[in-house]
């Protein structure tokens, strides 16, 4: 890669996160970093890239960012700007999409539902590579323990000319120096909301989360990042899975 990469910075949380904006920081010293994110809190989003009049399109506006030079707020969740970039909006293909960082861990089979997530996966559907980023809950945010992390990640992403082309990275919620240190990781059974109950008569319900659960595998995302350990889990995009051993007529047969 000869010129400098193209990157879009986006994320699920909204255009004003600190999450987005110490990530764009620790990015723009060396790529070419174009932000293009929700004008709102979009968690949960997935990859959906929401619902628009072809013919009207999106509202979008350019917005100043300290932290980028260049940064743009849109009426969509981060899989339609994760598309529009790709497709042109913004210039030339980007060579890369880092989503986050998230406040909250993005953990287990749950990250199907994340925006955080779903820009990642969006990203390779347009082959371009995605990293994913969130950061564990704590109080204060540990914003620059997941911006070094994120940094490091994206260097050696971009260098790879093989897979994995999309990963999906937790950082726990503490300083660097309580960081005990990274694994690869596999899938939580599902992620961190552990619990859902349905109010009947109050019309609610209610999820409960928690770090971790009796059945969770020690060695899944979820368990080693409670534990202060960032963990990198390599994902696949939506690919057709094989045919079964059988004809389609035994599906139906007109």
């Amino acid at each position: 890669m000869t010129q400098t990469p193209r990157i879009i910075v986006t994320n699920d949380d909204g255009i004003d996160s600190p999450g987005l904006k110490a990530l764009a920081t620790v990015l723009s010293d060396r790529y070419e970093v174009i932000v293009a994110a929700p004008a709102v809190d979009m968690s949960g989003s997935g990859t959906g890239i929401g619902r628009f009049d072809i013919k009207v399109g999106v509202e979008m506006e350019r917005v100043e960012l300290d932290e980028a030079p260049v940064a743009y707020r849109i009426d969509g969740p981060p899989g339609l700007a994760v598309t529009a970039a790709a497709l042109g909006a913004f210039g030339p293909k980007p060579d890369m999409v880092v989503s986050g960082i998230n406040a909250g861990m993005n953990t287990g089979h749950s990250i199907i539902h994340s925006g955080t997530v779903g820009a990642a996966l969006t990203a390779r559907t347009f082959s371009m590579k995605g990293l994913a980023v969130s950061l564990g809950q704590s109080d204060p945010w540990h914003w620059e323990t997941a911006a070094r992390v994120a940094s490091s990640t994206a260097d050696w992403l971009l260098a790879r000319e093989k897979s994995p082309q999309v990963l999906n990275v937790n950082v726990p919620g503490v300083p660097v120096e309580e960081v005990r240190g990274i694994h690869w990781a596999d899938l939580d059974e599902f992620g961190y909301i552990r619990v859902a109950t349905a109010d009947i008569e109050d019309h609610r319900l209610q999820f409960v989360v928690g770090p971790t659960a009796p059945t969770s595998d020690p060695a899944s995302d979820t368990v080693m990042c409670s534990e202060n350990f960032v963990t990198l889990t390599p994902l696949s995009t939506v690919e057709p899975a094989p045919f079964p051993d059988e004809d389609a007529s035994a599906v139906w047969s007109p």
